[in-house]
């Protein structure tokens, strides 16, 4: 074998064994809360001593920051996927399948809108990922409401369906209602086109 070949497989085994504590982390997250992912736990899952957790990622906090960014970039696939559909009531479908997002992987969407976070939001540092995310919903807003301040309604459309899924995911409102609130949230962005 070849250096270069041997350099190689050390990598893929590398990403690989990076993918699998991040895959981990998030599965202990989904099932146990944010309080079970652990560098003990992770290197227990994975059958290595702690330090080779550290050879991944600086400590907790930049693993778990991993997650939220790719969270955002699965947000933004599922955004982009409402928007290149020809759907026949978008903003609806769009904040459905926001709530999807949020309600599938709760923990997740904890670590990306509520969870204290060294990520930095609505700032000049703000990862490319997070950006990318928002734009991609206000180009929704903007072709299903031209005219409006895209920026000022994407925020309130992305604070609307964030209120959704936040007080669903704590059973403070019945699911029942869901379908209402996702055609009222749509109504309040067509309302402001009109105005």
């Amino acid at each position: 074998m070849t250096a270069a070949a041997e350099s190689k497989g050390r990598q893929r085994r590398f990403l690989a064994r990076r993918r699998k504590l991040l895959d981990i982390a998030l599965r202990l997250a989904e099932d146990e809360g944010w309080e079970a992912v652990t560098t003990r736990r992770l290197a227990e899952a994975i059958d290595y001593s702690q330090p080779v957790i550290y050879q991944h990622f600086k400590n907790r906090d930049e693993l778990i920051r991993t997650l939220v960014v790719e969270g955002f970039v699965t947000l933004t696939g599922r955004i982009d996927g409402v928007a290149g559909s020809a759907r026949t009531a978008p903003l609806e479908d769009l904040c459905r399948t926001y709530i999807d997002f949020g309600t599938t992987q709760p923990r997740l969407y904890e670590a990306m809108f509520t969870r204290p976070t060294a990520v930095p939001f609505a700032d000049i540092r703000t990862p490319s990922e997070l950006r990318e995310a928002f734009g991609a919903l206000a180009a929704v807003i903007d072709r299903e409401a031209p005219g409006v301040d895209v920026d000022a309604t994407a925020e309130l459309y992305w604070a609307c369906c964030h209120g959704l899924v936040t007080l669903l995911n704590a059973e403070r409102i019945p699911s029942e209602r869901i379908e209402h609130h996702v055609r009222r949230v749509a109504e309040i962005v067509r309302l402001d086109n009109e105005n």
